[in-house]
């Protein structure tokens, strides 16, 4: 009997730390989508501080096995203004990593912002640094070889995250491939 009654006991408590935190997510589910909402809204400003405006929706989307781009082009009067690319890939060393990178009407390289990733406290996360990803200003797949030296591209990886470098510059090239393909799309090219 004593037994029987730890075995309520404990499910009592374990009930009231369920009921307490589906009562915390509720109350800040809203709060967090709203402050994601914003750090998104200043990522695209930052990848696009040429622009002065936010795209409306997105255009195209390609995926595939370990990305997903979708490309959100600025339009005015008709006219391509660049574009903001969402990059998700599965191939960083901590897993998903979600990005967005600016480029100009020809696809050139002009702002890059890491929104998620799980990569190694003070070795991964070195990709969100100018330093790192600095090297694909003003680059496009014409003019820059998006893999790391290792593999005989141009990328210099991050000393100890060669997987987080690679998963990053594979990433931009895809994204600006799949920005090649809509502007074909388009009829722009």
């Amino acid at each position: 009997m004593k037994d029987f009654k730890e075995v309520i006991i404990l499910m009592l408590i374990a009930l009231s730390a369920g009921i307490c935190l589906s009562v915390v997510y509720t109350a800040t589910k809203d709060r967090i989508e709203e402050v994601k909402r914003q750090q998104r809204r200043e990522a695209f400003q930052e990848v696009l501080p040429f622009i002065n405006q936010l795209p409306d929706d997105m255009h195209i989307t390609f995926e595939d096995k370990q990305n997903r781009v979708s490309v959100y082009a600025i339009d005015r009067d008709g006219d391509l203004l660049g574009a903001a690319l969402e990059i998700s890939t599965k191939a960083g060393y901590g897993g998903d990593m979600t990005f967005l990178v600016g480029v100009d009407p020809s696809g050139k390289v002009k702002g890059f912002s890491l929104l998620e990733q799980k990569e190694t406290p003070g070795l991964g996360t070195k990709a969100e640094k100018k330093k790192f990803w600095g090297q694909f200003l003003d680059k496009t797949t014409e003019t820059f070889d998006f893999k790391v030296q290792k593999d005989g591209g141009d990328v210099m990886a991050i000393t100890a995250a060669t997987i987080t470098s690679r998963a990053v510059s594979e990433g931009v090239e895809r994204g600006l491939l799949t920005y090649k393909n809509y502007l074909n799309q388009r009829g722009d090219q």
